[in-house]
């Protein structure tokens, strides 16, 4: 596992300069449960970005797979209907 892929991401960066604004916009607030909440939510929005990037992979090789189903798909399809003409010629 690679941690420059999440280093040289935008979201992930993003998300890490979100931090920023957050400590900011929480160092003006009364210490109750809404500052946990905005760091709650700060936090989940970090999560998400570092998920991306971590299935990214996994989304290109499903991508690639598909692509290759499809290809099959087509090519017998392909291969069907000149059998069934030639069936017909036969016939």
């Amino acid at each position: 596992m690679s941690i420059g892929k999440y280093v040289t991401d935008f979201g992930v960066i993003g998300s890490l300069m979100g931090a920023i604004g957050t400590a900011r916009q929480t160092q003006s607030m009364r210490r109750d449960w809404r500052r946990f909440v905005v760091w709650i939510v700060w936090a989940a929005g970090l999560v998400l970005a570092i998920s991306s990037v971590s299935m990214r992979e996994q989304d290109s090789a499903y991508e690639a797979s598909e692509k290759d189903r499809h290809r099959n798909v087509a090519q017998a399809e392909k291969a069907a209907k000149k059998e069934a003409k030639l069936a017909l010629k036969k016939a």
